[in-house]
Parts: C-alpha cells; sequence; structure tokens
C-alpha cells in the first residue's frame, strides 16, 4: 500500500514501468484480442484515477494543514471552493478507480467485458453467497476475501468506508449523492477540546473529521485494488509455469 505522496512520485508518462499495474499487462493468459484490449485499458485507466484521488487528497491536506490551528478556522470562499473540489473529486476518482479495477478483474479472470461497476460485482458475489454455488470465476482462494468485504454493503446500521464510494444495499453513497443529488457538506467544528476541526457530512445524520475519514476511504480502496493485482499476478505465475 502506498502513501498519496509516493503514488505521486513516480514519471507516470515518462515511465510506464512505475504504473501501480505495470507488471500485470504483460499477460501469459490466452485472451481473446477484444477482451484483452478491454483488461489493459481499464488498469491504465484505474492507474491514473488513483493519482487524481491522491492528487485532490493532498491538496484537501494542505488547506486544512493550512486553516486548522486553534480553536478559530477562518474558513473563506475560496478554501471552501477549494475544499468541496477536491473533496468531490477524491470521492469520483477513487470510485472511478474501484470500477476500473474491477472490471480488468472480471475481464481477466471471466473473459468477458460485462461488468464496468463495482456494484454488479458486489451483486454478483451476494449471489454467491447465497445460492452456496463455488463455481464462480472468482479466485477460489479470493472468495472469502470478497464475501467478507460485502458484508459491510449490507448492513443498515453504521457507516463504513464501503457506503462512502459504493453505497448500502438500501442507501446512496457520497459519491452517487455528490454526482446526483447535492454538494458535499464541509464545514468547521470546535471539539472537546476547543480545537477547530473540519467535519464532512457522510449521511443526513451523521458527520465526520474530514481527513481521517479520506485517509481510511484511500487506504481501505488500495486493499482491494491491490487484492486486484494479487490475484492477476498469482494466476500470471501459474500460466508461465505450464
Amino acid at each position: 500500500m502506498k502513501s498519496p505522496e509516493e503514488i505521486l512520485s513516480g514519471l507516470f508518462f515518462c515511465d510506464p514501468s512505475s504504473h501501480y499495474f505495470a507488471e500485470c499487462l504483460q499477460v501469459t493468459k490466452p485472451l481473446e484480442a477484444k477482451v484483452l484490449g478491454v483488461y489493459s485499458q481499464r488498469l491504465d485507466a484505474c492507474d491514473m484515477k488513483i493519482r487524481f484521488a491522491a492528487k485532490s487528497f493532498l491538496e484537501n491536506e494542505k488547506i486544512i494543514q493550512q486553516l486548522q490551528h486553534g480553536e478559530f478556522i477562518y474558513f473563506d470562499d475560496e478554501s471552501r471552493l477549494s475544499m468541496n473540489f477536491y473533496t468531490e473529486s477524491f470521492v469520483v476518482f477513487l470510485r472511478a478507480a474501484l470500477d476500473l479495477s474491477i472490471s480488468a478483474y472480471h475481464a481477466y479472470f471471466n473473459e468477458k467485458t460485462s461488468i464496468d461497476s463495482f456494484n454488479d460485482f458486489i451483486k454478483q458475489v451476494i449471489k454467491i453467497q447465497e445460492k452456496e454455488d463455488q463455481s464462480t470465476w472468482i479466485p477460489a482462494n479470493s472468495l472469502s476475501f470478497w464475501s467478507n468485504l460485502f458484508q459491510d454493503y449490507a448492513l443498515e446500521e453504521g457507516y463504513m468506508w464501503l457506503h462512502a464510494l459504493v453505497g448500502k444495499s438500501k442507501g446512496m453513497s457520497l459519491r452517487d449523492l455528490v454526482i446526483h443529488k447535492q454538494n458535499v457538506y464541509i464545514d468547521t467544528w470546535i471539539d472537546d477540546n476547543d480545537r477547530g476541526r473540519f467535519v464532512i457530512g457522510l449521511t443526513k445524520d451523521s458527520m465526520g473529521y474530514v481527513m481521517p475519514w479520506l485517509e481510511h476511504i484511500f487506504e481501505s480502496s488500495q486493499k482491494v485494488i491491490g487484492k486486484v493485482k494479487e490475484d492477476i499476478l498469482a494466476s500470471e505465475e501459474k500460466f508461465k509455469k505450464q
């Protein structure tokens, strides 16, 4: 797992080897040309979207470090505009990275191009669980990882990182809200220690501190994207030995 600084340190346009999925683009597994093209395209796009999200994360962090001192925060109009822009950019691009990575995952393992949304993938995993059907394109040793992850998706109480980007079985994600319904809510708050803090509206009834939440969402998303990479590379090792 890389920090936002590490993600942005590579020469993305000059050095393709610095891409997160660079090792996954040399494919040994025999795939149809169309499937291989979609697979490669999705991984390339995912790499860029991760960098967009990292850039947005660091820009928000910079504003907070400049303004969050003591009890009173002077949250001027320009800073409000910037924080709203970078926060919405963060959730939109990070969700896009999840969609693109899982689309490539599906193309590689199922050799089809019909999944382009993380929500579609969740629905497939839930159906597999309900039917207790082990005959699936998902690698057998990874099914438990995905099943455990999506238990959070079905929770009606509480708020997990997955809910911010993907939503709940009954409820919209923060990403969907800013795309389809409203602006993200960001403001200042004085905590119990009389310290000014930036807060973000997660749902209609719940709030959280901005940077801890963005950091949690970013790290958790990287674990999922890292699992995609791990499974593809493990599969490629098997094909290379054949």
